[in-house]
């Protein structure tokens, strides 16, 4: 059971360290670990620098990809959730020749259409964030509001320096940011004609500077602020309606733009305005194969005079020969990246399969063993409740997201056919070319589609993207819409559903995806007063904001479903405890009768067989009880012989588990104490008056070795010996306060008349053997070691060196906190008996205080003394001596050395003598 439920916590912390690892790396697992290639999605542009590295807006403006010149992905960049659900998009990027990226990024609303700032930010060489250069915020004043894009356009590199430029309404400004710089500084500002507005601009030097409007003309923006028409100019055989869309500037000042109109990519020489040279157009592109569109199409130029054109999932170059490539409809994975998605993929099977063996281990290894019921039903029903509300959550969600689907879509047809009463007819057919943006045909249909869909504020009602469209000649061409970045009289690409509505009237409703998103939208008829049908309007709604709406309501629904489980559980919990309350009852209370509470009565009134046996379990535990009265009276009597310590050394839960033999080595501290002279008092005293002292002595002073977790083992006439177990600290304690306890006692001797008594303490600390000696029918616990003698011979020498306490230096080794105790070195000393010499100390922590003064003052002194006599100084050794007894005439461990001293400098050291002072 115990290896079963170590089994399970070490899965569950298995699982814990791979689901955090996994949730870091879920994007991983929404790419096939076998794919070595990640597919373009919502393609929206695509720049190269000079080391033919490419940069790639895809995932409909949400990720920037770094490929090399093999195109091997580098890095992705992901853009941002804003604090209050805003999202960001990368609209333009540049890198410079140090690998550093540049890019617009623009935060809009939630719902991807308005914007509500723009910044030029700055990414280092490995993709990382570095800095924000420039950041141009816009106010929530309708009259300002811009959709898609904001003013900054077109970041570029000229060498390392970056420009970019902000549309300013009535001006453009220049800006550029210098090598090793996060300053932007204002250049240039060129003043825009009267009821022109910008769409694009291009160049870096003054009188080269370029810029399309959304009338569709190209201006050259002049060194001193002004502007010249450059395209179209007049007689240029043009319909009005090629409108010039991703405009560039070449490395010699020629103008590359794209044509939707007639599906092509055109240059133009502004020293030659009227030659237009077709760069790529569809026929081109069909033979080559490149699989061109021209729908949704951008281009770039790169360093060496090749293009990049980029539409929603594939990238062509136009080498400088005009050669096209075939399409790259992807960015190859490296070695790296395939083998870290191989290791996450395997982590992931590997928590599978780590799910699996826990769920063996829960319900096949610990559910067959002996576990609270409770502890089953909850292992068994949560599991059901949990898939149950699972399944109840996922049919609720599935159920709510299509008939949200039907209710949205049903929505927006309703506003697309209402747009007939917003859009007229007649007007829009008057509406012939894009010279007629924000005339005022444009502007009232503006301003009709606001007053319908800005002014209200409710959340549900917000987030529509609007368009109108002008049906001609059976080409639908884009008017109106809530994209600053679409331009007027762009063809519409064919779908079967607006063909549906400009041939049947239908309204017709779809979803659909593009380089800006997901979407859901409804398309219906605009009729002229004649009832031709001669436009369409769109009303449609960003899925993004759709899908956080529906994880939003999947919240709300796994959060009440949650609350409901847990309620169920809870009643479920609740009858089960009621239940089983007159069971759990008597497990308690006989519970309490196996802990030793035998005075529990078990008291159950279901009147029911539970209370039958709630009865005898009764009748059992009072006979119980009395059984163990008997034995526990025995056993504490025995323990008054045997301590419990003794047994828990040998690992003995009882005295009936001790056999002959057992035994133990531990290290432990020896204590021998012991009343001196008691032999002469002793027969002063009568048998009955010596036993009497001799218990009350020992019942004042053996608690001291209790207090310090130690544990008497023998007594010896007039004292004990007494182990310590622990520290060696204890045993010193106790010592030193069973020598202050001396004091009292021998007050309260002295008020009654009698002599006082002197003891004297041995300490040491060592190893020993503890275990069971005698013969079978006769056992007693006993210790044996060479510490034992030791400690005896320290108490017999205390009073020879006017010491109450000896230690050995194995004790003052074993102490934690040496400094925490009073004593003073007393040398090497040769004991009889003893073979080799012992390093001993006098402790006077727990000695009178005028001794205990006496010996601090000296310690220094007499420790010195010591030293000289150690090394054969006996002069010196004399003196220092003879200096001590002047200030404390009773030191018998002194005037020892002193004679010691005296004799070895009068006569010599004894032979063999190696610096210790023999004791008999």
């Amino acid at each position: 059971m115990k290896k079963s439920i170590a089994a399970l916590l070490l899965v569950l912390l298995l699982l814990g360290a791979a689901g955090t690892y996994l949730f870091g790396q879920r994007d991983m697992l929404k790419e096939s670990p076998f794919t070595k290639e990640e597919p373009f999605d919502g393609l929206s542009k695509a720049v190269s620098d000079i080391h033919n590295q490419m940069y790639v807006i895809d995932n409909a403006k949400k990720t920037i990809h770094k490929l090399d010149s093999e195109g091997v992905l580098q890095y992705s960049i992901s853009s941002d959730i804003g604090k209050n659900g805003e999202i960001y998009r990368f609209n333009d990027m540049a890198a410079d020749s140090q690998g550093n990226l540049y890019a617009i990024r623009t935060l809009l609303d939630p719902y991807g259409l308005t914007v509500k700032s723009e910044q030029i930010v700055r990414y280092k060489q490995d993709g990382s964030f570095d800095a924000i250069l420039f950041t141009q915020d816009y106010n929530d004043a309708k009259s300002s509001k811009r959709y898609r894009i904001g003013s900054l356009r077109n970041v570029q590199i000229e060498g390392d320096t970056l420009y970019f430029f902000n549309d300013e309404g009535r001006s453009l400004a220049l800006y550029k940011v210098d090598a090793g710089s996060s300053e932007p500084k204002e250049i240039y500002k060129a003043s825009v004609p009267e009821g022109k507005y910008v769409a694009e601009a291009d160049g870096f030097t003054p009188g080269q500077l370029y810029y399309s409007t959304r009338s569709g003309e190209i201006y050259r923006a002049l060194a001193d602020g002004g502007s010249e028409l450059v395209y179209p100019l007049p007689g240029l055989d043009r319909t009005r309606r090629n409108f010039p869309e991703s405009l560039h500037v070449d490395s010699q000042g020629r103008l590359v733009f794209i044509d939707f109109n007639n599906k092509m990519i055109s240059r133009l020489d502004p020293k030659h305005p009227y030659i237009l040279e077709a760069l790529v157009t569809q026929s081109t592109a069909d033979s080559s194969g490149s699989g061109l569109s021209f729908e949704a199409t951008t281009n770039s130029l790169s360093p060496d005079g090749s293009m990049d054109i980029v539409e929603e999932t594939q990238i062509n170059r136009r080498l400088a020969d005009g050669t096209l490539t075939s399409a790259m409809t992807g960015a190859i994975l490296s070695k790296q990246v395939v083998r870290h998605r191989m290791i996450v993929w395997s982590v992931a099977a590997a928590a599978v399969l780590l799910v699996l063996y826990a769920l063996k281990l829960l319900y096949f290894n610990i559910l067959d063993r002996r576990i609270p019921l409770m502890m089953k039903q909850i292992m068994v029903f949560v599991p059901i409740i949990a898939a149950s509300m699972i399944l109840l959550s996922t049919v609720i969600y599935t159920s709510f997201s299509k008939k949200m689907e039907e209710e949205t879509f049903a929505e927006l047809a309703l506003l697309a056919k209402n747009g007939q009463n917003l859009i007229d007819g007649d007007k829009l057919e008057s509406i012939t070319s894009p010279l007629d943006y924000k005339g005022p045909v444009y502007q009232s249909f503006r301003t009709k589609i606001k007053a319908v869909f800005d002014n209200n504020v409710r959340d549900d009602n917000q987030g529509f993207y609007k368009a109108v469209y002008k049906y001609e000649d059976g080409v639908i061409y884009r008017i109106m819409e809530d994209d600053d970045g679409m331009h007027m009289f762009n063809p519409f690409p064919e779908t079967e559903q607006n063909q549906r509505v400009v041939h049947n009237g239908e309204v017709a409703t779809d979803q659909w995806q593009d380089f800006s998103g997901y979407w859901m939208y409804a398309i219906a008829p605009i009729y002229n007063s004649s009832g031709k049908i001669v436009g369409v309007f769109e009303t449609s709604k960003n899925m993004d904001g759709i899908l956080k709406h529906r994880q939003a309501v999947l919240q709300s629904i796994i959060r009440n479903i949650a609350l409901i489980s847990v309620g169920l559980l809870l009643v479920l919990m609740l009858m089960t405890y009621v239940l089983l309350s007159s069971i759990r009852k008597l497990r308690n209370s006989v519970g309490e009768i196996a802990k030793g509470n035998w005075d529990t009565v078990v008291t159950i009134n279901t009147r029911d067989e539970v209370s039958d046996l709630g009865d005898s379990v009764n009748t059992m535990a009072a006979r119980i009880r009395d059984y163990i009265t008997k034995v526990e009276n025995f056993s504490q009597a025995y323990y008054r012989f045997v301590p419990q310590q003794f047994l828990r050394f040998l690992h003995k839960e009882s005295i009936l588990d001790v056999q002959l033999g057992d035994q133990v080595e531990e290290r432990m501290s020896i204590m021998i104490f012991n009343i001196r002279k008691f032999y002469l008092m002793s027969k002063q005293l009568s048998p009955e008056e010596n036993f009497n002292f001799v218990n009350s002595f020992l019942k004042r002073f053996g608690p001291y070795v209790r207090n310090h977790e130690g544990m008497i083992n023998k007594y010896l006439g007039a004292g004990f010996m007494a182990l310590f177990p622990n520290q060696a600290d204890e045993a010193l304690r106790a010592s030193i306060e069973m020598r202050k306890e001396l004091e009292v006692y021998n007050s309260h001797r002295a008020n009654v008349g009698y002599k006082p008594i002197d003891l004297g303490i041995g300490l040491h600390t060592g190893p020993l053997r503890l275990g069971i000696i005698g013969e079978e029918q006769r056992l007693e616990g006993n210790v044996i070691s060479d510490g034992v003698n030791i400690a005896t011979l320290l108490e017999k020498m205390t009073e020879s060196l006017g010491a109450s306490i000896l230690i050995t230096e194995q004790v003052v080794q074993s102490l934690s906190d040496a400094s925490s105790f009073r004593y003073r070195s007393l040398g090497q000393v040769q004991i009889g008996g003893i073979k080799d010499p012992l390093h001993l100390y006098d402790v006077y922590q727990g000695d009178p205080d005028t001794v205990r003064v006496l010996k601090d003052k000296t310690k220094a002194l007499f420790e010195q003394a010591v030293t000289y006599y150690q090394v054969g100084r006996f002069y010196d050794a004399r003196e220092a001596f003879l200096m001590v007894i002047k200030q404390n005439r009773h030191d018998k461990a002194a005037q020892l050395y002193f004679y010691v001293c005296d004799e070895y400098f009068q006569n010599g050291a004894t032979d063999g003598w190696d610096g210790t002072l023999s004791v008999s």
